[in-house]
């Protein structure tokens, strides 16, 4: 029994770690709970004869007890990486069964080498896969779950009651499990992708009117140039010589500094990013702030979809902009940088800040923390840090000199390397 249980736990670790590496939900003692709990589960059903359907009833009960994720997400999840096992554990048992006779023992030696293969594969970041339920319809997830559902049932019952069928045919077993496996995942994509699209499309369309504005606003500042000359003639005629230079360079570098923080929108290919940054120039000036902002293209695009920029930016410019119109902030500066630095991709936002000590870094992307009110509930960076850890990117916060700095950063080396 005790071999029996250490196989049971070997089997579970593998499809545990590697669905909740796949989810990104890679915390070290869920892993262990999960482990043990279903290892026991699945020898004590073994040693009872329970159906194998009961056993991973039960298993999916303890994942939805220890992880609290919705059950639909759950099951298809946990099958599709169940059929990956039993494919690698089928193509291995081709290989070891021809040098080792013994259950046993072949059960170990397949165990330890798909374990060692799921660790290589996920150290070295080859599997960059987010699994995400969140904005799938549930009639689509439910027919997922469904076809990973037969097919697993399926597997196990000729496994279980006619396994000389699997034994005899191995190859063609594994071929056939290998063409549903990459189906499921070729439709999962399929899926993703669309409602990727319709979601930035949206997004698009509701940036559409800013970009209009904006639009506008660079032709209505070209026809405005016929009045820059009759105001530039009426300082010559009205002011003395000496005070002529002084006051038409006050004018011109208070009008070149609005002319180019707009003009400079237009390099900008990302539509979001070009309207949140055109809006914000627009509420910095009605508050007299001020606002830089360094953009490069091409950065956050092959990462983050349309509503995820929005989201993030917008979370982070809000609390800037809130930190510095409070009454006690003299230097009212806000800075935005979007670049990539050696395959890293950062977008920075920085802002003056009145106290570091009101600044808790230890609870600030806690769920429902704000420092703005205690009976407000915030939720904008815990949404911030979601989307970044839903990525396998990282936030670094900063504070100096009365500034804080929130550096969110991906790494990229693997696109570079593939």
């Amino acid at each position: 029994m005790l071999n029996e249980f250490i196989l049971n736990s070997l089997d579970t670790f593998n499809i545990i770690y590697l669905w909740t590496s796949i989810i990104k939900k890679n915390n070290k003692y869920e892993l262990f709970y999960s482990v043990l709990t279903i290892s026991i589960l699945i020898t004590i059903s073994d040693n009872l004869g329970l159906n194998f359907v009961v056993t991973y009833i039960m298993a999916i009960v303890a994942i939805k007890i220890i992880y609290k994720m919705a059950f639909k997400n759950i099951i298809y999840g946990f099958l599709l990486i169940v059929l990956i096992d039993i494919l690698m554990q089928l193509m291995l048992s081709l290989i070891i069964g021809k040098v080792v006779s013994s259950f046993l023992v072949k059960g170990f030696i397949i165990e330890i080498i798909i374990l060692i293969c799921v660790t290589v594969f996920l150290k070295i970041n080859l599997l960059y896969i987010n699994i995400s339920f969140r904005n799938i319809d549930s009639n689509v997830l439910i027919y997922l779950i469904s076809l990973c559902s037969v097919y697993a049932i399926i597997i196990k019952i000729i496994w279980n009651y006619y396994n000389y069928i699997i034994l005899d045919n191995l190859w063609l077993t594994s071929l056939l499990i290998s063409v549903l496996l990459i189906s499921q995942i070729l439709v999962y994509r399929y899926i993703v992708n669309i409602i990727r699209d319709k979601e930035n499309f949206k997004i698009s369309n509701e940036y559409n009117s800013v970009i209009k504005e904006i639009v506008e606003e660079i032709k209505q500042r070209q026809h405005d140039f016929v009045n820059y000359k009759n105001t530039i003639r009426g300082i010559i005629e009205i002011l003395d010589e000496k005070e002529i230079k002084k006051a038409i360079s006050k004018y011109m570098k208070d009008e070149d500094i609005y002319d180019n923080e707009i003009n400079n929108l237009i390099y900008i290919d990302n539509v979001i990013i070009k309207s949140i940054i055109y809006l914000n120039i627009c509420r910095a000036r009605k508050y007299d702030i001020n606002l830089e902002y360094k953009v490069e293209n091409d950065v956050l695009d092959n990462i983050l979809s349309y509503q995820e920029i929005s989201n993030i930016v917008n979370n982070l410019l809000n609390n800037a902009f809130d930190e510095v119109l409070r009454d006690k902030c003299i230097n009212k500066n806000i800075k935005i940088k979007i670049f990539t630095e050696n395959y890293i991709s950062h977008l920075i936002i920085q802002n003056k800040i009145v106290n570091d000590n009101d600044i808790n870094l230890n609870e600030m992307f806690t769920r429902g923390y704000s420092t703005k009110n205690k009976d407000i509930s915030g939720y904008g960076l815990y949404n911030v840090q979601s989307i970044v850890n839903s990525h396998k990117g990282y936030i670094k916060i900063k504070l100096d000199c009365e500034e804080i700095i929130f550096d969110i950063y991906f790494n990229n080396n693997y696109l570079y390397n593939l």
